[in-house]
């Protein structure tokens, strides 16, 4: 029979395993900081190579790109759009802005609202009131009752009312 006995130093034990924690934290620390600044620079990577692409917004996702860039702001900040709708005022804007608008359907009984983003052009007052626009410009933030996005347009044309005039509620 063979009988192994071991003497660990309590003292010594302890150290080492104080010292290996440590070292442990510290590692853990460096990797979460390496991780946040490395997604951070892929999120600028990305979002300037998009930026320079042009998105353009549809019937099919103008209410999805809508409710993602009010609730995404900073997202779509610099990104070039291209988007059809109708010029619709409030009394309050300023002579260069409009919202540049479709007419969402939110339930079967065909009720609607007037959805769209603010746009401001210095030749926005050339065109009327729910003339139908295609527009290119950038997103922008603003403010109008609060912190928006909004359209600064870059190209303005009047344009013939779509086929799919409406738009639906958002699908998320």
């Amino acid at each position: 029979m063979f009988i192994c006995n071991f003497k660990i130093n309590k003292k010594m034990f302890m150290k080492i395993f104080k010292i290996s924690i440590l070292i442990l934290a510290i590692l853990i620390l460096l990797i979460s900081i390496i991780s946040v600044f490395k997604n951070s620079d892929n999120d600028n990577s990305i979002s300037e190579n998009q930026q320079n692409q042009l998105i353009k917004i549809e019937s099919s996702n103008y209410t999805n790109f809508l409710k993602d860039c009010h609730d995404n702001m900073n997202k779509y900040l610099g990104y070039n759009v291209n988007i059809t709708g109708y010029v619709y005022r409030l009394p309050d804007f300023t002579d260069n802005q409009f919202v540049l608008a479709r007419t969402m359907l939110i339930n079967s009984n065909s009720q609607a609202v007037v959805v769209g983003i603010l746009s401001e052009s210095d030749c926005a007052k050339n065109f009327n009131d729910y003339c139908w626009v295609e527009v290119s410009g950038q997103i922008e933030k603003g403010n109008y009752f609060g912190e928006l996005p909004i359209l600064k347009i870059t190209d303005i044309k009047e344009t013939k009312t779509p086929e799919d005039e409406f738009v639906y509620e958002p699908t998320d």
